[in-house]
């Protein structure tokens, strides 16, 4: 029990040490170069709680194609630490200030390296030990949630299937999940390429089952010149509406006296990435990195800023129309 309170300090660090199966836990970068080429990049492990299936893997998801790359390796393969990010699989390092890539199969090849520049993560207090709050303090969630960093720079390269992908001058986005299952159904949006400068967005909401009952719980994070803005459950942030229209979504929110419009467009193009299930990770998200998103935030009736990108990565999974009910019944 101490371990596990001490770990809540160290959102970015492996929780999974001494849990119990069910059990996954995976880290979310994504990468966009100075030509607004997208990747994301998911190393993790799996547990099942129904065999012995139990692996790690890392993830890619080339947003240019859609196509995703799910290779597996033996669990005596995956090492992390419990106290920092700092995870290896293989030939492969991952920590909050660099990758390092080394896959080489018959279908799939990428190798490399990328350096992350001025991390900005969620703040971890005593009170509210990142993104998810006090939440984090209840070993009975289902899923529990980090933002490791929701801007910084890059640089570095990578070839992948022999085409070299330069990252100097881009900019990334980490965070992580773990724990015993994704939730039934949720909607995520994140960007960073707004046309005015040193502005990020990270927008997630999910139907979270918590002692019998089912709540819409939400996490949004709007980083504005390294200030960053906070409209969650746990801060008593309202709702005051959340719809969705075929590929369009509109949500308002409200906190004291700030007031937060997000319209989001869903992409194109997809690619389908793994998730946990009972025997196995199955493809069962599908995530856009072309989506765009509009912004406004106020303060009473003065906008401190409306803004717009063109390079956001979507989710929208599960049954929406449930949570939709649960988000706008609040």
């Amino acid at each position: 029990m101490i371990n596990w309170f001490k770990g809540l300090q160290h959102p970015e660090a492996f929780h999974g040490k001494d849990s119990k199966s069910p059990y996954f836990e995976g880290w979310y970068h994504k990468l966009v170069s100075k030509t607004k080429r997208s990747i994301v990049i998911i190393p993790g492990m799996y547990r099942s709680g129904e065999d012995n299936n139990e692996f790690a893997f890392i993830m890619i998801f080339d947003g240019n194609s859609g196509d995703v790359h799910f290779e597996r390796f033996s669990i005596d393969n995956f090492i992390s630490k419990t106290a920092a990010y700092d995870t290896g699989i293989g030939k492969n390092h991952f920590s909050k200030d660099k990758i390092i890539l080394d896959i080489r199969s018959e279908s799939f090849s990428i190798r490399g390296s990328v350096n992350f520049n001025s991390t900005t993560p969620w703040p971890v207090t005593l009170l509210e030990p990142g993104c998810m709050g006090w939440y984090s303090y209840l070993p009975i969630m289902e899923c529990y949630h980090g933002i490791l960093s929701m801007n910084h720079s890059l640089s570095g390269e990578l070839s992948m299937n022999g085409e070299n992908l330069n990252f100097d001058a881009g900019v990334g986005y980490i965070e992580k999940d773990w724990g015993r299952n994704f939730p039934q159904s949720w909607i995520w949006a994140q960007a960073n390429h707004f046309k005015k400068e040193n502005v990020s967005l990270s927008a997630s909401i999910a139907k979270i089952p918590l002692l019998g009952t089912r709540f819409a719980g939400f996490i949004v994070g709007l980083l504005i010149n390294n200030k960053l803005y906070r409209f969650t459950t746990y801060r008593s942030a309202k709702i005051i509406k959340i719809k969705k229209n075929s590929d369009k979504i509109e949500w308002v929110l409200k906190q004291r006296d700030l007031t937060l419009s997000i319209s989001i467009i869903v992409g194109k193009k997809s690619g389908m990435l793994y998730a946990p299930d009972k025997y196995d990770m199955v493809e069962k998200v599908e995530e856009h990195l072309d989506s765009s998103i509009k912004i406004k935030l106020q303060k009473h009736q003065e906008i401190i800023l409306e803004d717009q990108s063109d390079y956001a990565a979507t989710e929208v999974v599960g049954d929406i129309e449930s949570l939709l009910e649960l988000a706008n019944s609040a």
